[in-house]
């Protein structure tokens, strides 16, 4: 299939056909490194960088692992891949830096940056919610019956684009409202286009995504984004969001006391309280009380 949208894919892993276990899709400014996507500067020190000068955001090394783990006894190897905006040529050095971390993947998908300058199109630089909606079909369109979970931040439009995505793809919204929807978040005509072309190479029968995970690096309130209904959980840090996956039988409890000793070793302002975090978890109910009591040494 022709890939119309400027998209450099790497994918390592064929999923067996019919596969329709979990595929967790993680974004990775923001989500699971601390980028610098705020400005021009660091947009173009993004391909030069070297694997030790990438920042992890503490926690959440230790929740891919766990994830790829499972949350059972043995090694369940569960399909990881990874949607950066970045251009491929970040490529070796981003693998270097899960190689540190420890962090396994199956496949990587960057906007290619190069062919959107060569095609005159450098506002596709910046815009995220056409990109992120042609990169995850792409992916479901090799993975049609997949259970996704998706992470995203609150940086970008991820929480948007992500639930528009999942909305589209299990036909909730109609044609029309989908392209309505993404012509106000600021998604081009060609583009709209593109995503149509996407979604119809997709067959039949559908998966669906299951969750939306966000992580709060801005740290918006999460009463913002209620608006997207219990699909999208804002979370505060690797730590919480370890809780919630434990929650959901996704990961087990070493993870979650991994990702807790992270944020209490992690220096200056990404250090964090996991007490705090437990009880805003257990207030916003996306946690339950039964399940905090199954985590030795809380």
């Amino acid at each position: 299939m022709e890939q119309r949208y400027p998209l450099a894919v790497f994918s390592d892993r064929v999923l067996p056909p019919g596969y329709a276990g979990p595929v967790y899709v993680w974004d990775v400014d923001k989500t699971y490194l601390s980028t610098r996507f705020s400005s021009l500067g660091g947009l173009v020190r993004i391909p030069i960088e070297f694997a030790v000068d990438k920042v992890s955001i503490p926690g959440m090394p230790e929740v891919l692992r766990g994830l790829r783990r499972g949350p059972g006894p043995g090694y369940a190897c569960a399909p990881i891949f990874f949607v950066s905006a970045s251009p491929p040529q970040l490529k070796k050095a981003l693998e270097n830096k899960m190689l540190i971390d420890g962090v396994e993947h199956d496949g990587l998908t960057f906007k290619d940056w190069a062919a959107t300058i060569r095609a005159g199109r450098p506002g596709r630089l910046k815009e995220q919610v056409g990109y992120k909606l042609c990169a995850l079909l792409e992916g479901r369109a090799r993975r049609p019956m997949a259970a996704e979970y998706l992470f995203g931040d609150d940086v970008e439009h991820d929480a948007l684009a992500f639930s528009l995505y999942a909305r589209i793809l299990s036909g909730e919204i109609r044609a029309g409202t989908a392209e309505t929807g993404m012509a106000r978040a600021g998604v081009a005509l060609d583009d709209r286009r593109c995503v149509r072309e996407l979604l119809d190479a997709v067959p039949a029968p559908r998966g669906e995504v299951k969750k939306v995970f966000i992580h709060l690096e801005k740290g918006r309130p999460p009463s913002e984004f209620e608006s997207f209904g219990p699909i999208v959980v804002p979370c505060r840090g690797g730590f919480q969001l370890s809780l919630v996956l434990f929650d959901l039988g996704l990961v087990d409890a070493d993870t979650v006391r991994q990702a807790r000793s992270a944020v209490e070793r992690a220096p200056g302002h990404r250090r964090q309280d996991p007490a705090e975090l437990t009880a805003d978890a257990e207030s916003r109910g996306i946690v339950r009380r039964a399940t905090l009591a199954k985590i030795p040494g809380r």
